[in-house]
């Protein structure tokens, strides 16, 4: 998860042992905030984050508040950016271990089932050490990361499905802010998958 202030882009990624994590883990609102839900991943926490976000609240208000009705909260792993920054992370007791986290400024790294929970440090730190200058740079360094979390050992589950949503001001006015948003929803190679859609799109 990552923001960029030079142009106000909102960004969340994540791959997974899982079917179509695009559909239940990554929410983003431009102008509000980024989010992500997984371990045991709840959806409906993703849309009221970002309602609360929408209000003025702070990302840890909204969170706390948004899990305090959620009988499994345990169970979950969330990660929230709002769009002038305020990182907040959330791991509950139950979620599936090794779990992780780590915040450096404007990047969020988390993971869960992980091989080596030093996994979230090391790819927040190769997303901060990238020069973003545009969608594209910030799409390889989204990827790039994910692919690092991968060679460090990934999920204990393996990955199989892979998303990124980013969000900001497009050519369709306010109510569209969808700058990219792409998934593979099932392969053997998620990754390969990925990186033949982006290069279809010219962004790889």
């Amino acid at each position: 998860m990552l923001r960029t202030r030079e142009r106000g882009l909102l960004a969340v990624a994540s791959v997974s042992g899982g079917v179509g994590v695009g559909a239940k883990v990554l929410w983003a609102r431009a102008g509000v905030g980024a989010v992500a839900v997984q371990a045991y991943a709840n959806p409906s926490l993703g849309i009221e984050i970002l309602e609360k976000l929408g209000m003025g609240m702070s990302s840890a208000e909204a969170v706390k508040t948004a899990l305090s009705g959620d009988a499994y909260r345990e169970y979950r792993q969330v990660a929230v950016l709002k769009a002038n920054g305020d990182p907040f992370t959330y791991t509950g007791s139950r979620a599936p271990p090794f779990t992780s986290e780590y915040v450096d400024g404007n990047a969020i790294c988390i993971g869960n089932t992980l091989k080596d929970s030093s996994i979230p440090e090391e790819m927040c730190k190769y997303i901060t050490s990238q020069d973003i200058c545009d969608v594209k740079s910030l799409v390889k360094a989204l990827i790039t990361s994910l692919i690092l979390g991968h060679r460090l050992g990934g999920s204990r589950r393996g990955d199989r499905s892979l998303a990124m949503l980013i969000v900001g001001e497009t050519l369709y006015g306010k109510t569209y802010d969808r700058v990219v948003d792409v998934r593979v929803d099932y392969s053997i190679k998620p990754f390969n998958a990925m990186i033949k859609i982006l290069r279809l799109l010219n962004l790889w």
